[in-house]
Order: structure tokens, then sequence, then C-alpha cells
């Protein structure tokens, strides 16, 4: 056997046992006593407060701090998986639900306040051994930036279903929920309306190039062929300039709206 053939088997072989090693660690087991509990103590994690003058302008939402607590409880009550206990002693599991708003990035555009700070609104879920108190799996559930309260509010809601939807795929189909690695909601619209504005930008620029070129080809002629009519020469002059702007910022804008409307994936 060649060093070549014994070298491109040793490079197969070491790829299939790398492949294999990155799938088993892909696919980690969840913990067997969050699939078999029977009763669980839902606690309430507290929420980011920031005081009563500026709590609901950070937020957008109402019910107050207590709100992740109750509609998560409300949730899990309604499904019927558990038995819901008021003492750790009777409890298999603890779940302990937060809201949280941390800041993530410092900008002027959508999503800041009027500070420039740009928040996560989010939903954490642990899931907790009660003897140890140790956190055994974890769930976070984004919530989606709404225009107005109303909006803010339902956006609100359907993380708190999102969420008890991920302990049902969880603890039932465990298989499938190691599977799913959706990105937050919002972040494929983000991603795809970043690309928008690039292939915007990029129209834009296209079609005020070419449309200035178009308008010299178009105005190429001499506006002053007769030097001795100053007043026609300003006139003729002023009237080229004009349509050339007019030529360049239409095909701008037709580039722009060209380059939105360009097809994106993500």
């Amino acid at each position: 056997m060649s060093r070549l053939t014994t070298w491109g088997i040793a490079c197969l072989a070491s790829t299939i046992v790398s492949t294999s090693v990155a799938n088993a660690q892909e696919r980690a087991p969840v913990p067997r006593q969050v699939l078999t509990a029977k009763a669980v103590l839902i606690a309430n994690g507290a929420s980011e407060s920031y005081g009563a003058d500026s709590y609901f302008r950070l937020t957008k939402y109402d019910g107050g701090p207590n709100r992740a607590y109750d509609s998560f409880y409300s949730a899990v009550e309604s499904w019927g998986h558990y038995q819901l206990v008021g003492e750790t002693a009777d409890a298999d599991l603890v779940l302990v639900v937060r809201f949280t708003n941390p800041v993530v990035d410092r900008q002027r555009d959508r999503g800041a306040d009027e500070s420039g700070l740009v928040y996560d609104p989010q939903l954490n879920l642990a899931i907790n051994d009660p003897k140890t108190g140790l956190t055994l799996w974890a769930i976070t559930e984004h919530i989606e930036p709404g225009g107005d309260r109303a909006e803010a509010n339902q956006r609100f809601d359907d993380a708190v279903v999102r969420l008890a939807d991920d302990l049902k795929r969880l603890v039932l189909h465990p298989d499938l929920s190691l599977a799913v690695d959706n990105p937050p909601p919002g972040a494929i619209a983000t991603a795809r309306r970043e690309q928008r504005e690039r292939h915007a930008g990029a129209g834009l620029l296209l079609g005020f190039a070419v449309g200035g070129i178009v308008a010299l080809s178009e105005g190429g002629h001499d506006p002053c062929a007769d030097l001795g009519n100053f007043n026609g020469c300003v006139a003729s002059s002023r009237r080229q300039a004009k349509n050339q702007v007019i030529t360049s910022l239409g095909a701008a804008l037709a580039g722009a709206l060209i380059g939105w409307a360009w097809p994106v994936s993500y």
C-alpha cells in the first residue's frame, strides 16, 4: 500500500471519528430528572425593576413585575402534565421563571430608547433540582418588540406561550427539542431587513451613478454655443443642470427601490 493511500485512509478515518464525536456532543442527553418529574413547584424569579417612574416606559408591559410568573403558572396549569405543589419537599423539580430586560447595544436606531440603549426583553426559565438548587436545564424566549403598548403586551403573551411550548417539547419530545435550533423571534426579520437596507444602499449608489452618466450623455451638447447670448447661455445651463439632477435622483430612487425589493435569504 502506498504512502498516499495510507495517508488518505487515515484522513478519512479521522474525519469519520471527528464527525461522530461532534454529533455525539451536539446531542448530549437531557437530565432524566427533567423527563420523569411528576410534581413541580413553580417559583417566581422576580423581574428587573426600574422604579415606578420608568418601569412602564422601558418595558411597555402591563401587569407589573409578577406578570411573567402569573402567565407562565397559568400556562403550565392549563397543560395539566404536572401536579403543582407549594413546597420544595413535595416537588420533583422547581421551575423558576423570570423576566429580564438587559441592555444589548447602544445606538440611535429602531428599538432604542431616548438614551440610545437597545434592550432585549426576554423570559428565562430555570429547571432546578429542589434538593440541591442546581439548575438542570434552562430555556430562554426573547420577546419581540412592539410598536405600541397593545402590541408589546401581545408580544409578551406570545413569548409566554412559546416558553410553555418549549417546556412541553423538552419533556415530551427531548430529541426534537435538542434538534431545534431556531434563532430568537425577530432575528430573521432583522437580518432580512438589514440585507434589504444594504441592497437598497447599493442600488441607490448604482442608480445615482447610472443616472448621472445618462444625464451627461443626454445633455452633452454645449449649452453656450452662442457666446454673444449670455442670458441664453445661463438659462440653458440651468435647464441642463436641473435635468441632470432630476435624472440622477430619479435613477437613484429607482435603484434603491429595486435593491429593497431584491430577494433576500437567511
